[in-house]
Formats: structure tokens, sequence, C-alpha cells
């Protein structure tokens, strides 16, 4: 088929222009900066300032000292950490510190305006996807605070011819729109499954134990001598919240009890909230000021699944004056099917162990969530 010279042009400029997004295939790319922080595309494609081999940039508008994040998988190619210099004018253009993140398939990713010093890496290094690179700087041609980054051809400078790229959940995003990032840390499953028999569930278990926020402070003593605890407060909403997460392979009844420390343990009103597989039902108040050791938290009918959790809230309705630690430890479940005998008691809120077993009954209520 023969096209008239300027169709064959077109085509020519056409296919050229498609030809990076068809030969190269970067892997699957994430956002370049911490886990569910939030930034904005400050400047896109084929702008004013984006062109020739930066026309499938982004610019992102990252704060100066704010960590840079690996994207991908890959090896250090280049690295430039020793410049301070930088302004609003082209004559800095070479002087950006940067990082070039090769991917082993004919394409990179640079990560430009680092901060000086700002990361140890060397070329050879491999780095891991959510490693963290550099912090952002101001050096280079930069009018401003920002993370200069695009996926590029490998050639044989830092400075390569840009592609199309898309991120995992986002696409290619446009200008201004907020971008919270999925470059978290990849958690592996909690292995405890619930068979029939009894599984203890420890805070040290960091599979099975999430830490929703950071308020946390290790205390010593407890199951197998070793808690964490924050303060217990009347907050309309948690600030800090403590997950035992488990599956269950074996349905049925089982008896839970939680374990409360000795020490760091003052708070007259945890509620622990059960994941049944089929609802959501809150236990408590607990007096853990009072009820030390194994506290019984009652019996429960548990659905097959691998996502059952029970969890601990901060916001206890406590004023935060009153200076109460709340203690997050080891839960227990024990296997407990119905018999004739055996009733229906739950026995929620008696202690195996401590100075007040027995005390501050409560029955398990159903929050309704």
């Amino acid at each position: 088929m023969r096209f008239a010279p300027a169709v064959a042009v077109a085509v020519a400029f056409v296919a050229a222009a498609l030809a990076p997004a068809l030969a190269w295939a970067e892997p699957p790319l994430h956002l370049p900066w911490a886990c569910d922080d939030l930034y904005h595309v400050t400047n896109g494609h084929q702008t004013s300032s984006h062109t020739g081999k930066d026309a499938w940039a982004w610019d992102f508008g990252l704060a100066v000292g704010t960590e840079v994040i690996a994207p991908a998988d890959g090896v250090v190619r280049l690295i430039k950490m020793n410049s301070s210099q930088g302004g609003c004018d082209g004559a800095y253009a070479n002087d950006a510190n940067y990082v070039v993140v090769d991917f082993d398939d004919g394409t990179e990713a640079l990560l430009m305006h680092l901060q000086q010093g700002s990361s140890d890496l060397e070329v050879g290094d491999a780095v891991a996807q959510g490693d963290v690179v550099g912090k952002v700087g101001l050096t280079g041609w930069v009018c401003g605070a920002h993370l200069h980054f695009q996926i590029q051809q490998t050639c044989d400078s830092w400075w390569c011819q840009s592609i199309h790229a898309e991120f995992v959940d986002f696409g290619d995003p446009d200008e201004d729109v907020p971008l919270e990032s999925n470059n978290c840390p990849v958690v592996e499953p909690c292995p405890l499954a619930l068979d029939g028999t009894t599984t203890i569930v420890d805070d040290a278990e960091a599979r099975c134990f999430q830490k929703v926020s950071s308020w946390f402070w290790p205390g010593d003593g407890g199951w197998d001598d070793g808690h964490i605890y924050t303060w217990a407060n009347d907050a309309a909403e948690p600030d800090t919240i403590g997950r035992w997460e488990f599956g269950v392979d074996v349905p049925g009844r089982y008896r839970l009890a939680a374990f409360v420390p000795d020490d760091h343990a003052a708070s007259q009103q945890a509620s622990y909230e059960i994941n049944t597989g089929a609802e959501t039902i809150t236990v408590g108040p607990i007096d853990q000021s009072t009820q030390k050791g194994w506290v019984d938290l009652g019996v429960h009918e548990l659905a097959l699944g691998d996502a059952h959790w029970v969890r601990m809230r901060d916001n206890t309705g406590e004023a935060r004056d009153l200076d109460r630690e709340l203690a997050f430890d080891a839960i227990r479940w024990e296997w407990e099917p119905i018999t004739d005998d055996s009733g229906d008691s739950s026995g929620a809120g008696s202690s195996e162990a401590g100075s007040a077993s027995g005390e501050g009954e409560t029955a398990p209520a159903d929050d309704g969530a």
C-alpha cells in the first residue's frame, strides 16, 4: 500500500510517537512518595517547560525535605547527590541531583531535583518498591520545590527520552488531581487461623496485629513478657486503634479472652469490637485497672473466612486529663462447641488471674455495625 508523501510523513510521525509506548513496557508503577500521603501534579505532559526529552514527565508538588520513594523494583544506574546549586534559570539545568532506577527492560525512572546528600545509594545498588531513594530539594533548573519524575528509555546519559507511562490505580494523572500514594508496604497475611483448638494472637506478631497510627508505647510484662499501650480519651473519633487479625478454618463457637497486663492498664472503659465474619459486636466496658490476666470476653459464633478481627479504640469516653493508659496485649480463642450441659452463658467480663477476678461482668452487646 502506498501513501501520498504528506500522508506517509503523517503516518511516520504517528508511528514514531507510538513506538516508545509499544516497544517498551515498564513494570507496574506506584506513586513515588510515602504511603497514604497526598500530593498533586503541578505540571503535566507537553507543557511549556516539558518538551522534547521530558515531554512525558510529571512534576509533583512535594515540599523540600519530603522523602522520595522508589516506584518499582530496580537497580541504580546513575546517581548524583553532590550539588547544592539551583534556581529558576536554564543555566542551572545540569546542577540537579537525581537518581536513575533501571528496570532492566529498556526503561527506567528518573527522579530529579533531589536534596544534596539525601541518599547513600550507589550505582549498582538494588532498590525495592517503597525504598527511600532521596529527598526533594531545590537543585537544578527549578522555580519552586517539586519532584520531577519521568519514565524514560535507557540511554548512555541520565537525561533520556521520556515515554508515556501510567501508575497503578491512577493511570496518567492530570494536573491538580489529588493523589493519595498507593506506594505502601506489602503486608504478609496473618498465618493464624482458628482450627477447633486454642489459638493465641499476640500484639508482638506484626503480621497479625495492626497498629492504626503510631501512638503506641512498649511496656514490659504481660503475655510473653511484653505489651503496648496508649492513652484513653473521649474524642469523637479514635486516634489509635489496635487490631488483632486471624482466619477461621473451622467455624463454630469459640470463647474469647484478652490478656490485661499489670502495668500500663488503667482504663476503666475499654471495649473490644469483634468481627465474627457475619456481624460486628462490642464487648465492654472492661475495667483494665482491676481486671488483670486473661479476661473473659464471652463465647461467639465465628463464620468460616480469612478476614476476622478483634479491635480496640483509644476513644473510650474517658477524658484525656485522667491520664489512663489503655493496654493492648494478646487475645485467645478457645474452641467451645455446644454440649448438653454447656448452656449459653458467655461469662464475659470475668478474669482468670489478677486481683479482681469476676468483677465488672458484662455481656456482649450488638452494636449494629
